[in-house]
């Protein structure tokens, strides 16, 4: 029968709308689960329900897959109460409503996957299929050799409890005063790589995202994204 969420996160999942606007159209009463008005935002619900939204059955819409390539500076909400700019701003309307699949914080760059596939979503984000991520990443001074061990074998307590796991890490440029590190992790862990490189004194300078899953930044400009296919790696 399928597993059970509530009504928002179903709405959310067939990719209709975000949580956010889910809630609203549930709560005006615009939502009906199988021939009944639902209102509260939390009841059980399957993605095999007959679901009416607004009088109109879900549209089954073509898989989406687009690469965005994040500037820093911008948040990855749909909205900030901050006024801060948003990757949709840059992402535009696109007559769909399409998620993030993870998150790159306010300063990161880089490769941000936007889709209305969530089962590939969900897939590319629970950390049961260490799905790899790479990053260039710049800090402020350069690691010693058993520093560069210690990422590599990971075990890193970088609190709240987590601990980090094995990382495919080289040094790719070495300034005086700084170097840069590419850096390849199978877990999306908030903030990790800052974190984990605070435990060894170094600030990171700038982060960049360049791989995930088998999607690649490739020569798209920052601020400008790109329509992609799904990789064959994940077919």
């Amino acid at each position: 029968m399928g597993a059970s969420h509530n009504i928002v996160r179903v709405l959310s999942k067939l990719g209709i709308c975000s949580r956010k606007q889910a809630v609203g159209y549930v709560q005006s009463g615009r939502v009906r689960l199988n021939g009944k008005i639902v209102r509260d935002p939390g009841a059980p619900a399957r993605l095999t329900d007959n679901i009416v939204v607004a009088g109109k059955l879900p549209v089954k819409k073509e898989k989406i897959y687009i690469i965005l390539n994040k500037p820093a500076g911008c948040v990855t909400t749909r909205s900030d109460e901050l006024g801060r700019r948003t990757v949709y701003d840059y992402l535009g309307d696109m007559g769909q409503w399409l998620f993030p699949v993870g998150r790159l914080d306010l300063e990161s760059e880089g490769l941000l996957l936007f889709t209305n596939d969530t089962e590939l979503g969900n897939r590319l984000t629970d950390p049961r299929y260490k799905i790899p991520r790479t990053y260039n990443v710049t800090v402020d001074g350069v690691f010693s050799a058993g520093e560069l061990d210690r990422i590599r074998r990971g075990g890193i307590a970088i609190g709240r409890g987590e601990i980090t796991g094995p990382a495919v890490l080289s040094v790719i440029d070495e300034q005086p005063g700084s170097c840069t590190v590419r850096i390849t992790l199978t877990e999306g862990k908030n903030r990790e790589l800052r974190r984990m490189f605070e435990v060894f004194n170094k600030k990171v300078l700038r982060l960049l995202r360049t791989d995930f899953g088998g999607f690649k930044l490739g020569d798209i400009p920052p601020g400008q994204w790109r329509k992609c296919q799904i990789p064959a790696s994940l077919n």
